[in-house]
């Protein structure tokens, strides 16, 4: 059967039930997950509702509808949060389990609920209110939650099963510039910090981060709907300009009492990471502003005499920038593990509190993750086996050579508890499945099928998968630039067919991998088209030299080597070298233009969804990694723009932007139209009212992808069209 449009966003989803929020119960006796209506042919598709498996029996079955809750318009901080998270669906979408596993707790239309096991499955309403309630966590001891209501922190003791318990603000006020316990925009945006406070290991104290916007440079921005537009005077932190006034401080829980703590002498620097290592020590990670230098801090705290000493117990530095780990893991000891790239990848170290490390792995390749530590065996994800396939691995805690846990032919995501995994993985032509494996990797229960029942929503659809071939090219520098190409069944040396590459090229991200992609990859295919791929120099996962050629001029080598793999491509006999398009979304928008621009005629056609166009306009913390300030390197913003390259623009263009992008803003674009305009250059152009910057909902993505169908089509299918 031959995939359309609607069917791309139509329910049952294609890639199936597709669960996420995974989670093993502390005592490792069940796998709870989030799940659509579908997984039973109940309720609404966009909506997740809880389900359970159980080890023991094999059992799937649901704890919580979504349905029985009465659905609330979503307040504007609410909106800016799921836009942070980047969360379309709705319903449950976030659970917490207690420590001693006797409950589950989850928010859902603004107010919180909890789930006693056992009680016939009636969650318990905690908070009935106006206000949203958000950034739910337990406590250790699990005898209290904590949580931000108008802006500042507020904690509730457990109630007992029928009766109510009262929340209490345990720190000052919040205002319209002060917040208390919430993550600071960039964090949430840039830093991939998306916490603003940290229980200890006791519940006896919080740490907590105030943020104080008032620096922060206010803008109107707009979003446009579809029979209104909204004003709203935004504090962004545009690249150059002040950011938040950030500062740590840790209540005590009981009393009240507020210890304020100076981790750097640098106003601007950035409070990155925040670690608790026992119940009277933090490990704070500081980064300077132009992100060379990363800073480890000890603190010891005294609750007796309310005192804090600071002691700076490791530095890292890096000519380029330092990318931030989210890899770390305290352990009984005192010891820790964390991730770093000092030895110009990303590996795991184990630290102490005197500041030595030694290496747990080692070698010319990536880690992506630490999964857990336990016995002594250090579980983590790594591309060491390739750049294709993210594997599951263990090494001792004090290193050796990693046994690789996971099968090959596909990439894999995990996390474990107790004495099991779950294992989500993917490849090209095999859409998500998750199992539950034990600790050697050998399968223990299969929660989702796999394509090739007849019930899966792909099985009719497997047809559309076309060849897949991975490889690599030499960029300039001797290094290597893997890609992935998929073709239509249809393609020869007699009928050769037209190709789009679809390119993002930013750092911080790599796409060529063995895993699921987005069906519209193989709805091209099934159209005749073949599908480019190729993570360039700047892009994520291969090392500090392959990222690093882009800093202080993006646009630049990520181009250069995008044109390589065009060369290639001319050179496949099946391949027709004459039509070519591009399509890339945000980054990819932009290096989209940038290829269009600086490169005229080398692409029939190219499609730019949500493009930054000028670095000026773009955040702090993620434009000055790479580009440093604009008053030290001015010339280098303005050669990363794409204004000065745009009067060469002589192949087709299509624009797309979401009317209320509050990441990449709309003005990024109206800047453009308002440029080409000015130049008497010609491009079709869609703006989509309501939207954020992932374009999201089923009528507009249908039109969206029609629109950039039909674009296409009428630029690539003809052999004797003309750009």
């Amino acid at each position: 059967m031959k995939l359309s449009l609607e069917r791309l966003f139509s329910a049952p989803a294609l890639e199936g039930t597709s669960p996420r929020g995974l989670q093993f119960s502390p005592d490792g006796s069940r796998l709870t997950f989030l799940s659509a209506g579908e997984q039973d042919g109940q309720a609404d598709a966009d909506d997740l509702d809880l389900w359970q498996f159980d080890l023991s029996t094999g059992e799937q079955s649901i704890l919580v509808r979504a349905s029985q809750f009465a659905k609330r318009e979503f307040s504007f901080e609410e909106k800016a949060r799921r836009e942070r998270l980047r969360l379309s669906h709705e319903g449950i979408t976030e659970y917490y389990w207690a420590p001693d596993k006797a409950s589950i707790l989850f928010p859902i239309a603004g107010n919180l609920y909890l789930l006693r096991l056992g009680d016939g499955n009636k969650p318990q309403a905690l908070t009935d209110n106006s206000t949203y309630e958000t950034d739910i966590r337990y406590s250790p001891d699990s005898g209290q939650i904590a949580f931000i209501r108008d802006r500042t922190l507020h904690v509730m003791p457990l109630p007992e099963p029928g009766k109510a318990s009262a929340a209490r603000r345990i720190l000052p006020e919040a205002t319209d510039e002060l917040s208390y316990g919430l993550p600071e925009f960039i964090a949430q945006e840039e830093m991939h910090r998306y916490e603003g406070y940290w229980w200890s290991p006791s519940s006896r104290a919080i740490a907590f981060i105030r943020v104080d916007e008032k620096p922060v440079q206010v803008s109107e921005r707009y979003e446009i709907e579809a029979d209104t537009f909204s004003v709203f005077a935004q504090r962004y932190p545009y690249a150059g300009t002040p950011n938040a006034d950030v500062a740590l401080g840790v209540v005590n829980v009981e009393t009240g009492e507020l210890l304020w703590i100076d981790v750097s002498k640098r106003k601007d620097d950035y409070i990155a990471r925040v670690h608790w290592l026992s119940d009277t020590q933090l490990l704070v990670y500081v980064q300077d502003r132009l992100q060379h230098e990363l800073t480890y801090v000890l603190i010891d705290i005294n609750f007796d005499n309310q005192h804090a000493k600071t002691t700076v117990i490791m530095q890292e530095h890096c000519d380029t920038w330092i990318n931030l780990s989210n890899s770390f893991e305290a352990l009984p000891d005192g010891r820790f593990v964390f991730g770093s790239e000092r030895s110009g990848f990303h590996h795991l170290w184990l630290g102490n509190t005197d500041g030595d490390a030694i290496p747990v792995t080692e070698g010319d390749w990536q880690v992506t993750g630490l999964v857990g530590v336990k016995d002594d065996l250090v579980y983590f994800e790594a591309l060491a086996d390739g750049p294709y396939e993210n594997h599951l691995y263990r090494v001792p805690v004090t290193g050796g050579m990693p046994e690789r846990l996971s099968q090959t032919g596909a990439t894999h995501t995990v996390t474990f508890r107790g004495d099991h995994i779950v294992d989500r993985y993917s490849a090209v032509g095999q859409p998500p499945g998750v199992r539950i494996c034990d600790l050697t990797g050998k399968t223990v229960s299969v929660i989702t099928e796999d394509v090739t029942a007849a019930s899966h929503p792909f099985h009719d659809y497997e047809s559309n998968i076309g060849p897949v071939e991975f490889g690599g090219l030499t960029a300039a520098d001797g290094q290597s630039l893997p890609w992935r190409l998929l073709r239509p069944h249809t393609t020869s040396p007699e009928s050769p067919c037209p190709v789009v590459v679809v390119v993002y090229g930013g750092p911080g991200v790599r796409r060529v991998n063995n895993e699921w992609l987005t069906p519209w990859h193989h709805y091209m295919t099934s159209q005749g088209y073949a599908v480019f791929q190729l993570d360039n120099r700047g892009s994520a996962d291969r090392g500090r030299a392959f990222e690093s050629p882009i800093y202080r001029h993006l646009g630049h080598v990520e181009t250069q080597d995008q044109l390589l793999g065009v060369e290639y491509l001319r050179t496949l006999d099946d391949i027709d070298g004459d039509r070519i398009g591009v399509f890339g979304h945000s980054y990819g928008g932009y290096m989209t233009l940038m290829l269009l621009t600086k490169s005229p005629g080398t692409f029939r056609c190219g499609v730019s969804v949500a493009p930054v166009t000028d670095w000026r306009l773009y955040d702090t913390h993620y434009t000055e990694r790479y580009l440093g300030l604009p008053s030290d390197n001015a010339q280098g913003f303005e050669a990363s723009s794409v204004f000065p390259y745009t009067s060469a623009l002589s192949d087709p263009l299509l624009l797309i932007h979401g009317m209320a992008d509050d990441n990449v803003l709309f003005t990024h674009t109206t800047r453009l139209y308002k440029d080409l305009q000015d130049k008497g250059l010609m491009f079709d152009t869609m703006a989509y009212p309501g939207a954020k910057h992932g374009i999201t909902g089923r009528a507009t993505n249908i039109h969206r992808y029609r629109m950039m169908d039909e674009f296409f089509t009428r630029h690539l299918q003809d052999r004797n069209t003309s750009s």
